[in-house]
């Protein structure tokens, strides 16, 4: 719950004060004139007066005080109502709301009344709303191109990038592929990946190594064996994909390179490699540097889409609500379709909504909730007080007179 508005907070104090203040005014009044009524006979009736609406402005003290809290901090039964009894308030409001508000009747009548179409193109054609709208959409947009699944995208994007390598000669288009990794630093970005791959592996499997180590070596080896055994071949392999790594004029990668432009004669003349050239297709689409040239595509098909969505949107969005003002039979339209979703929502959705009123209720501090209350309604419940006073001592005045009437 949020903190409390200081314009009701100092609208209901003022009222306490005077509420109060007109309580001890006529305690006063009583003390007064039971020590004097002897003396003057004329000021019973105003004795009277002052005892009477001392009893009813204690008496609306007690019984307004008694919705929120215990009155003087004593915990009297049936005090407090507010905070004590939450829960059923909030499940009664909910019955009410749902027994009374969210109803076919009451909601048909309502939309009948409002022209739902025309607030909505009033509000989309001004131009702090479209431009609040295209932003929203545009953050919405980006979180779902990047909640899209990256396996699926990848899937799709290498089935065209298949199908497109289909419609040449196989064994060439790869063999030219082959020759532009080979040349330049491109290989590189082929390698420096895998000894990443490789390391990981290395360190995702040591556990893995060294149970096979012990398993395979002889019973009659004693286990410092076993380890050194474990220790020099990981960090062999270590140092080689360290090497392979950081030094980028390494003999391995050189090799690669050399390997790759072998490759690239042989799909061209090896009729082995000929027949397996639509395998070797397939392992090059599925290659880690090709996904990764995918992924950057896609990174730049959702910038583009999103500045090309942000720059259009709002002239859009003005231009939707200008047509749907201008376009009697679009509004017609438009207003019938709100006006059946609004009642689908209402009747199937009724009890969730009530739920959520209780729910909501229930997860309030009491104390809190109590105040909350008692700032909204708590300056009319004052009057309430101010009136018990005046009327209790109006009463009390008309008993005095008939009393003496009868005296008399």
């Amino acid at each position: 719950m949020t903190g409390a508005d200081p314009v009701l907070e100092r609208r209901l104090r003022r009222m306490k004060w005077l509420a109060s203040g007109l309580v001890a005014a006529v305690a006063v009044l009583f003390v007064v004139t039971s020590l004097l009524r002897d003396s003057y006979p004329a000021l019973g009736i105003v004795w009277a007066f002052s005892e009477a609406a001392l009893i009813g402005g204690l008496a609306d003290w007690f019984a307004v005080t008694a919705l929120f809290r215990h009155p003087l901090g004593l915990p009297i039964p049936h005090t407090a109502i507010v905070p004590n009894r939450k829960n059923e308030i909030g499940r009664a409001l909910a019955r009410f709301v749902s027994d009374h508000f969210l109803v076919r009747e009451v909601i048909e009548v309502r939309l009948a009344r409002i022209d739902l179409a025309a607030r909505l193109g009033q509000w989309l054609e001004r131009e702090s709303n479209a431009r609040l709208l295209g932003r929203d959409l545009t953050i919405m947009l980006d979180w779902l191109m990047r909640a899209v699944d990256s396996a699926e995208l990848r899937e799709s994007l290498n089935r065209s990038l298949k199908d497109a390598l289909e419609r040449v000669p196989a064994n060439h288009a790869l063999a030219t592929l082959i020759d532009v990794l080979a040349s330049g630093n491109h290989a590189q970005a082929l390698i420096d990946p895998l000894v990443q791959f490789g390391r990981e592996q290395l360190e995702r499997n040591r556990d893995t190594i060294r149970e096979r180590i012990k398993q395979r070596s002889p019973w009659w080896m004693p286990k410092f064996v076993d380890t050194e055994i474990y220790d020099q071949l990981v960090n062999e392999f270590e140092r080689i994909l360290n090497e392979i790594g950081d030094d980028p004029a390494h003999p391995a990668r050189t090799d690669f390179n050399a390997r790759l432009r072998n490759l690239a004669h042989a799909m061209r003349t090896d009729p082995v490699m000929l027949e397996r050239g639509g395998a070797l297709r397939d392992e090059i689409v599925a290659h880690p540097a090709i996904q990764d040239l995918l992924r950057d595509l896609w990174s730049r098909v959702r910038g583009f889409l999103r500045e090309s969505f942000a720059g259009g949107f709002e002239r859009e969005v003005r231009a939707v609500g200008r047509s749907i003002l201008d376009d009697d039979d679009v509004r017609r339209r438009l207003n019938r379709w709100l006006r059946e979703l609004a009642i689908y929502i209402v009747e199937n959705y009724r009890a969730q909504i009530s739920e959520i009123i209780s729910g909501t209720i229930e997860q309030w501090d009491p104390s809190a909730t109590a105040r909350r209350i008692e700032l909204h309604i708590g300056r009319d419940l004052q009057f309430i007080r101010i009136n018990g006073t005046l009327v209790g001592g109006l009463v009390g005045v008309l008993l005095y007179l008939g009393w003496q009437a009868f005296v008399l």
